[in-house]
């Protein structure tokens, strides 16, 4: 019988390859997917025959076709994997099917020219998937039956493939033609029928070590590079690629999976839904059809065009979290953190969660509430599809966890806005289950039930008005607080909407909104334009629920709209405006040094239509206070200090009853002048809203509790968990719930791990730098070699008056440090930075510089971290107040220091309790203080 076209073609191309002639790019490709890389086997030359090459491939052609043919992932199998376990293949061929295709094979040769082909899989798998960030394929087609066909050019198959490829493909390799169901992602979705190769390692093999004398254990090796896959968005063509360089580099003696399929084998991902709705109503399509609408349609159509969105059951990644996370520890933290009667610190001290405790089960052990937000996320410059995360966390974690700790409970995609009725209503039904029956977990070897309610949502105002169903705030009653009418008033060539100071405005609540959303249609509704199903979510006040966010009121709205007003040339006859000395405003901003706490460094005011979120907060707290002092006329400026110290009052750390209500004068004070000073047109809704600020922190805490910085950040990494333009949101999904795998796959095999070793899993997953030199003691982590010496008898004085025992004379001297989350430099700090970490204040309000660090050793052998600091010889003293109207003003936070510091002095670390953006002038510094360290960009 003469052989298929296919196999000629493969064994001239094995024969070029011997001879080392240069092949074309498609060709090298699909070579070395077949290329067993074994230099001992006689069968990879060329002196093979055609028929020794079909004789040799049988075999390997059946369990390819077995393990790949069910393959979500389309993953191919390494050649060199043993096949002991095949049937006869001229019977088992014969009556196979073509699952991809679903075409009966009706002649036996022409299946082994098809089967035996494993570059045809290869090259299918690098034009489909290549976009896929954890290696995970996402798009399923139909195999390539012609070799002719298949041997496209790979750069023009990139181009012509686009975002909306993969729902064709997709929908028959993920199961998504049954939307409602749940589906278990274990990264290939091969049969489990595989050869001995091809079988998972077991529970030994994952501890065993890599290799014989290895600090690293199998286990550990793939939790890092699965880890590094995730985090650096690698494709499946990069995972497989580093997977031969290993096989290449490690002893033969390792049992690292040398493909991509064997090593995807080794994970398995949460559970996740896919929904597709219709384009006319957003109604849930039910076996192709739309009750509501009465008409069938197409869900490849839909696909294509975005019609669809993903839903995470939340009780599973919670479970999964308390358990594998040791989570369930730090919710004690409402229990042991301080208190204070007069003081608000946290959510946990907010009037409506008190009140709420006693309503409900939030107040039993191990139960817990959440804040949500939801906010678009553009992924493409040139198209209008965006990502609609749902996200929450918990609030009764330790603020340092909680920001971290973040859970994915929904994913919308498409170019339009989603439907909140459709996207939020799986959200809904899980919490009414969580609030009433609750879920069972385990915690120390112990079943424990838990409620969980959502009483908090954070987002902006756009998303805000969507999920409570009101007109939005260019709209008449459009606060989403009050039912202030708003006004509609001339501005340049149009008009816009405006919220004038009104001493008396009625307040909006919850019995209110429900009787509102009922009589639509029938009378004055107060902007309420129709139901919400948020107002069935247990114990959510659809009014006071929703907080006063300020990084899109403050940062991004009222201290933004102040510089346009400042700054902005259309302004240039107004008397507020200072655009003529902005150069001079530069100059000051480039003389800042900021801690490590703010990530960016201040840019100059010309590139102000370019700052983030959190440049515009640092410019109202920080640096604007001190440029604009002699720059903006003196009222405006005095004005603007009742901004900036209500602000910051509602920021920091621990917040007193009278603090809040001078916080809540000042903004009062802020919103009744505004248009006097600025007129009417700039009354904007951000302005307006100032006026229920105070209420949220009254009900909910501090600003920072609930502030959008968090889920933005959340945002920002999601947008890493993707690459290429196919797929993007179950690319998003799938990885997203393997992260969460790895890391707790990490708390069972990254025990008794290596130093390094973990230290470098610390870095992959939680993204910390890598520092090769670590010492930590009692709490504090040193970084560098370290310097050992003696003390010198002023060290050793003061280090023994201090611990008030005598220590050993050597000591090892570091100048970098961390702790409590803050990192702290020496000023002999080696590196010249444009920050300024040294410089901290005490706990009973001095300021210090510090010296350096120590790690001393007592005669008893017990070790102590310290820090040698100088103080500075004066006092801080106020260096801004103003005075508006009948309100006077004091800003707090901006102190003056002198440039000269003390004698040398000892103390501890956790003595150490803020740190400082610095200003230095000739004769003096100015000191900005932090209102917190828990709030990060």
């Amino acid at each position: 019988m003469e052989p298929s076209r296919k196999r000629r073609k493969l064994h001239y191309r094995r024969y070029l390859c011997d001879y080392n002639e240069p092949l074309p790019r498609t060709t090298r490709y699909r070579m070395a997917k077949i290329d067993p890389l074994d230099d001992d086997d006689e069968s990879s030359h060329s002196d093979w025959s055609e028929d020794d090459q079909v004789s040799n491939n049988k075999e390997a052609s059946l369990d390819y076709h077995t393990s790949s043919d069910s393959d979500a992932t389309g993953a191919t199998v390494d050649s060199e994997q043993s096949h002991d376990e095949h049937a006869n293949c001229d019977g088992v061929v014969g009556a196979s099917m073509d699952s991809e295709n679903g075409h009966d094979v009706e002649n036996s040769d022409e299946e082994e020219g098809s089967l035996n082909d494993e570059p045809e899989q290869a090259l299918y798998d690098h034009t489909t998937s290549e976009s896929d960030s954890t290696g995970v394929s996402l798009d399923i087609g139909h195999i390539v039956e012609d070799c002719d066909e298949a041997e496209v050019s790979l750069d023009d198959e990139h181009e012509q493939q686009s975002l909306d490829d993969y729902t064709n493909s997709g929908s028959e390799g993920l199961g998504f033609e049954h939307h409602s169901s749940s589906h278990t992602d274990d990264y290939d979705g091969g049969d489990d029928t595989t050869s001995d190769s091809e079988q998972m390692v077991n529970d030994d093999m994952m501890r065993s070590p890599l290799y014989q004398g290895a600090l690293v254990t199998l286990g550990q090796t793939i939790l890092l590079l699965m880890a590094f896959a995730v985090i650096v968005g690698l494709t499946q063509d990069g995972l497989q690629t580093l997977l031969q360089i290993l096989s290449l580099i490690l002893p033969q003696d390792s049992h690292l999976p040398a493909t991509k399929y064997l090593f995807k084998k080794l994970f398995k991902t949460g559970k996740y839904d896919f929904h597709v709705y219709c384009p006319k109503c957003c109604c849930v399509l039910e076996n192709n059809a739309c009750k509501r609408c009465h008409q069938d349609f197409d869900k490849n159509e839909l696909m294509k065009n975005g019609n669809f969105f993903f839903t995470l059951p939340l009780i599973d990644q919670l479970k999964h979290s308390l358990e594998t996370s040791n989570l369930g520890e730090s919710l004690n933290y409402r229990k042991t953190r301080p208190t204070n009667p007069d003081t608000i610190s946290d959510i946990m001290d907010g009037k409506l969660y008190k009140q709420m405790c006693k309503d409900s089960n939030l107040k039993k052990d191990y139960s817990f509430s959440l804040t949500f937000n939801s906010d678009g996320v553009p992924i493409f410059k040139s198209s209008s599809f965006s990502i609609w995360p749902l996200l929450c966390h918990i609030n009764e974690l330790p603020p340092n966890i909680r920001k971290k700790t973040m859970f994915l409970t929904g994913l919308w995609f498409g170019p339009k806005k989603p439907s909140i009725s459709t996207f939020f209503r799986p959200f809904i039904n899980e919490m009414k289950t969580l609030s009433s029956v609750g879920f069972e977990w385990c915690s120390n070897a112990k079943i424990v039930k838990s409620y969980v309610y959502a009483i908090i949502c954070s987002c902006d105002s756009v998303a805000r008005a969507m999920l409570q169903n009101i007109k939005q705030f260019n709209g008449k009653f459009g606060c989403n607080w009050c039912l202030h009418p708003g006004e509609r008033v001339e501005k340049g060539k149009g008009h816009v909407q405006v919220y004038p100071f009104h001493e008396e405005v009625t307040e909006r609540s919850h019995t209110d909104m429900i009787k509102y959303q009922r009589n639509v249609g029938t009378g004055e509704n107060f902007g309420v334009k129709g139901p919400t199903p948020l107002s069935s979510l247990p114990f959510f006040d659809i009014v006071s629920g929703f907080i006063v966010d300020s990084m899109h009121c403050i940062d991004l709205g009222v201290m933004r709209q102040l510089s346009t007003l400042w700054f902005d040339s259309s302004f240039h006859k107004e008397p507020w405006y200072i655009g003529t000395r902005a150069n001079e405003i530069d100059r000051k901003i480039e003389q800042f040094q900021p801690p490590s706490n703010i990530t960016r460094m201040p840019r100059s005011i010309l590139t102000r239509a370019y700052w983030k979120a959190s440049e515009w907060r640092a410019f109202l707290l920080f640096y604007a206070p001190i440029v604009l002092k002699s720059v903006l006329p003196r009222r405006f400026f005095e004005h603007f200090l009742l901004l900036c110290q209500a602000v910051y009052a509602l920021q920091t750390t621990c917040i007193t009853q009278l603090e809040l209500f001078y916080a809540s004068q000042h903004l009062n004070e802020f919103v009744l002048n505004f248009e006097t000073l600025y007129g009417r047109p700039h009354m904007t809704y951000n302005v307006h809203i100032l006026l229920h600020l105070s209420d949220s922190v009254r009900n909910w805490g501090p600003l920072w509790c609930y502030s959008a910085y968090s889920f933005e950040g959340c945002n920002g990494f999601l947008l890493k968990l993707y690459n290429g333009t196919q797929s993007v949101p179950l690319q998003i999904v799938t990885s997203f719930l393997l992260l969460k795998e790895v890391e707790s796959m990490g708390k069972v095999l990254m025990q008794n791990a290596h130093p390094r070793v973990q230290q470098l899993f610390d870095t992959v997953v939680d993204g910390f730098n890598a520092t090769k030199h670590v010492r930590r003691v009692n709490g504090t982590v040193f970084f560098g070699h370290g310097c050992s010496r003696a003390l010198d008898l002023y060290e050793k004085d003061a280090v023994e008056q201090f611990l008030e025992n005598p220590v050993k004379d050597q000591a090892i001297f570091y100048h970098k440090a961390v702790y409590n989350s803050q990192i702290f430099l020496s000023i002999n700090y080696r590196r010249k930075l444009k920050r300024d970490n040294t410089l901290v204040r005490r706990s009973d309000g001095s300021v210090c510089q510090i010296v350096g660090f120590a790690k001393v050793e007592s005669h008893t052998g017990c070790e102590h971290a310290l820090c040698l600091v100088r103080k500075c010889v004066s006092k801080p003293r106020l260096f801004l107040q103003g005075y508006f109207g009948e309100s006077r003003c004091q800003i707090k936070h901006v102190m003056s220091i002198s440039s000269e510091f003390a004698e040398l002095t000892v103390l501890d670390l956790s003595q150490l309790s803020d740190k400082f953006v610095v200003y230095r002038q000739e004769n003096s510094c100015l000191v900005c203080l932090l209102p917190n360290s828990l709030e990060r960009d």
